[in-house]
């Protein structure tokens, strides 16, 4: 028998969650499919920021010559594992073409519009649920530990503020004032006290608890077998638990969307990049308020019971089916190293969890949000990099109102998958 939802979304990470809620608030008839578990991708062990002030893309000047630098050490905040990929090569051609001062420009316009109201829009939806993920909207602290990472930072804050995300200007002995536990010799810091955080695996676990109340099929460990296509449409989904024939698809499956767009003759401009994340219990030593160390391009998040050490992008490509996610232990100690150098009193403790997850990259630093040219009835919504829980409720809402036909809120023509 082959089931008819209004729509189906692929992926059920903080993306794909998100706009099944939205969908089925919208009035549609949804169904959620997921090869593995709700929010068991990369939605699991990431740092938990809702953070405008990351509204700067990626790529920007300079970022090609410290990346090069970076590349010769598997323990670096960037790791390019050297291997023969037409892919790989062809979307760091299109990065580098992104590593300017206009092109970044244009991507923090469009982004600083999506994430304008990321903040108040998901603690909306975590009051109007109740929901207990320890959702605090208090802020984040950028510190550095050179006056040349602080110089770099102030001139990316004299860029977020021309788009309305403020920051206060801390020197050393103002950020030794709100976080006492630092080394006593950092160079200074960034306040952004538009910022908000959670525990993103309860986050999203409880969003997924909320759909069956609004008539979402859930399908989980069910994977996706094939599609058949006919007159630019999809008519049918083969799964591992029988057909769909969907009016629309969502295809929110994060760094896996790649394979299966190719499935449809759609070739998607995405890497995927592996973070890590090391999580310990609650302790003496660690940070006030969640806290970025701008040179090791790594977060700290504390929360009620745990501290969470997150950060590093390795490209080393998708793990072959059927095969776990290998992890560079290098690159674990890596986080511990630079947190413990940060915080000379932080003695980590007993880990609790190491994780890795794979977050979907486009060279240009944008999400693909919208539609695509070859098949009429499937939206995109992947490529959110870091962002995917700063920017899972208003990916959700933006694509609700595109499926039935609203106007959405937020301009999409910077964020269309047909743009490489």
């Amino acid at each position: 028998m082959t089931s008819r939802p209004d729509v189906l979304v692929i992926g059920a990470g903080a993306i794909g969650v998100n706009c099944a809620y939205w969908l089925a608030r919208a009035g549609q008839e949804v169904t959620l499919l997921d090869g593995g578990h709700v929010g068991g991708g990369c939605s699991h062990g990431n740092a938990g920021l809702v953070t405008p002030c990351h509204s700067l893309p990626i790529p920007g000047p300079g970022l090609i010559g410290q990346s090069l630098k970076w590349m010769l050490r598997n323990d670096s905040p960037l790791y390019i594992q050297p291997r023969l990929s037409p892919n790989l090569w062809a979307w760091l051609w299109r990065f580098a073409r992104h590593c300017n001062d206009p092109a970044q420009r244009r991507g923090l316009e469009a982004m600083a519009a999506l994430n304008r109201h990321v903040v108040p829009l998901t603690g909306e939806l975590i009051a109007r649920h109740g929901f207990d993920c320890q959702y605090q909207a208090r802020g984040l602290h950028y510190v550095f530990a050179t006056s040349k990472g602080l110089d770099k930072g102030l001139r990316e804050l004299q860029l977020l503020q021309s788009h309305g995300i403020e920051g206060e200007r801390l020197d050393r002995d103002g950020m030794l004032a709100r976080e006492p536990d630092l080394r006593d010799d950092v160079a200074g810091g960034i306040f952004y006290p538009g910022e908000a955080d959670l525990v993103p695996d309860l986050f999203v676990k409880q969003v997924g608890e909320v759909l069956p109340e609004l008539g979402v099929k859930l399908l989980e460990q069910t994977a996706v077998e094939g599609f058949e296509v006919s007159g630019g449409l999809v008519r049918r989904v083969k799964t591992s638990a029988g057909s769909l024939s969907p009016g629309t698809i969502v295809l929110a499956a994060g760094a896996w969307s790649t394979s299966l767009a190719r499935r449809l003759g759609i070739r998607l401009a995405l890497q995927a990049g592996k973070g890590y994340s090391v999580t310990c219990g609650s302790q003496t030593g660690m940070p006030r308020l969640p806290l970025s160390y701008s040179e090791a391009k790594m977060g700290i998040t504390p929360w009620r019971d745990t501290v969470r050490l997150a950060g590093t992008m390795e490209l080393a490509g998708m793990p072959r089916a059927g095969r776990p996610l290998k992890r560079n232990r290098s690159r674990v100690d890596a986080i511990v190293r630079a947190a413990r150098y940060l915080l000379p009193g932080f003695e980590v403790g007993e880990i609790q969890e190491t994780w890795a997850g794979l977050r979907p990259l486009t060279p240009d630093g944008l999400p693909l949000i919208g539609r695509t040219g070859r098949i009429s009835n499937l939206v995109v919504a992947t490529g959110h990099a870091m962002l995917g829980v700063t920017q899972a409720v208003v990916t959700g809402r933006l694509v609700a109102d595109l499926v039935v036909g609203n106007q959405p809120e937020v301009p999409l023509e910077s964020f269309s998958p047909d743009r490489f």
